[in-house]
């Protein structure tokens, strides 16, 4: 019987988990970073909007990149270049230059975020590339959820400048992990690079419909932080993290059955239901048992949304096409938590946080609706086309 777990996946799945867990402790970090050093209102959103912009612009470029050079060397180089930008944020702490670090890890970051999922369908056995890849794609979930709370805990016991460092370290630890792997690829006959050939055009609908649903989860990232502080709930923030992991790894393991049996459409419903109410509660928020369960109910939500919807993708794409599928499916999260987490900025200042979050629930509306009309028919065609 053909494993999923074996050496190499195993490694990527750490490294994976290692970067992205990184990533997102710097997410809550760089708002209380900023108004220490004044910054503050819309100019914290441009900050960390910033990394969207670049991270869109350079995604083609990335899925490119992917597959047309030897994966590995590449993540490798990638993953190095994504280690620095932590050492930059303390040494370097005005709005222009936090601004620049944000674009530069955006460059960076689209090539890494796409590269650690293509790799880890290569090492699969053909056969378990859209089970292994359901399962990997945790490793984002998880780290998206992780990494806000090693971010808060980290700057709750040092200055916000001292946190990066531990961060850059974190970066580091993932960077040798990787180095063990050692995958072999045969020599890539390279092609030109063409914008419209860039995107991969099957993996559009999911990429779109995925971007919505992405947009309430950037707000409730960046923002959760100064959000409990205006309601006097700093003490419960860092179990919010904790309970948002443990939602997303219930909801994976009590749902792997459903899903590796094709019963997907139920869970997309249910949870997208489920992200909804929860998110438009926030309007009445104001106990800690409240912000808990909400972020229960987030975990629960995308802990079956996200690795779902990321083997859509990948299971649905030929081997030499992953990196662009990847890379294109990828933009919604880039696209949609640059939304979040800048329309939130203009929320802070003009009709205030609890209802802005309320707000960002309207995107779920609309996600379900691109599921149920068109997405859920697309992706049975696509299966069929291929004869699964």
């Amino acid at each position: 019987m053909e494993k999923i777990w074996n050496k190499k996946f195993v490694l990527l799945f750490i490294t994976n988990l290692l970067m992205m867990a990184t990533f997102y402790a710097a997410v809550p970090i760089l708002p209380i970073y900023c108004q220490q050093i004044g910054i503050t209102g819309s100019r914290i959103g441009i900050v960390l909007t910033a990394m969207s912009v670049t991270t869109v612009i350079f995604r083609p470029v990335a899925g490119y990149i992917l597959d047309n050079f030897n994966r590995y060397h590449v993540y490798m180089l990638f993953l190095a270049l994504f280690c620095l930008p932590f050492l930059g944020f303390p040494l370097l702490s005005f709005f222009g230059a936090l601004v620049a670090l944000r674009l530069y890890m955006g460059v960076v970051y689209s090539v890494c975020g796409s590269a650690t999922t293509t790799l880890a369908g290569d090492v699969l056995p053909e056969s378990k590339v859209r089970v292994g890849v359901n399962r990997f794609a945790l490793t984002i979930s998880l780290g998206m959820a992780a990494g806000p709370f090693i971010g808060i805990q980290v700057q709750n016991h040092m200055s916000s400048r001292a946190s990066f460092f531990v961060l850059f370290f974190m970066t580091l630890a993932a960077l040798i992990c990787v180095s063990f792997c050692r995958i072999q690829y045969p020599k890539v006959k390279r092609k030109k690079f063409v914008l419209r050939q860039a995107f991969y055009k099957p993996a559009l609908p999911f990429m779109f419909n995925m971007m919505f649903i992405m947009i309430p989860f950037g707000a409730v990232i960046a923002y959760s932080s100064i959000f409990a502080q205006e309601k006097g709930l700093s003490a419960a923030t860092p179990y919010f993290y904790i309970f948002l992991v443990a939602g997303m790894l219930i909801s994976k393991f009590s749902t792997q059955k459903m899903i590796d049996a094709g019963k997907h459409k139920v869970l997309v419903v249910i949870s997208l239901a489920v992200l909804l109410i929860t998110m438009a509660s926030y309007f009445f928020m104001s106990t800690a048992v409240h912000l808990l369960l909400a972020g229960f109910l987030l975990g629960l939500g995308y802990g079956i949304l996200q690795p779902l919807f990321q083997s859509f993708v990948t299971g649905t794409a030929p081997a030499q096409k992953r990196g662009t599928a990847n890379a294109t499916y990828l933009l919604s999260y880039d696209i949609g938590i640059g939304i979040g987490s800048f329309i939130m900025g203009m929320f802070q200042e003009s009709i205030g946080l609890s209802t802005g979050f309320a707000l960002t629930a309207l995107a779920y509306l609309i996600g379900g609706l691109i599921y149920a009309f068109y997405v859920e028919g697309y992706y049975t065609k696509l299966l069929k086309s291929m004869g699964k």
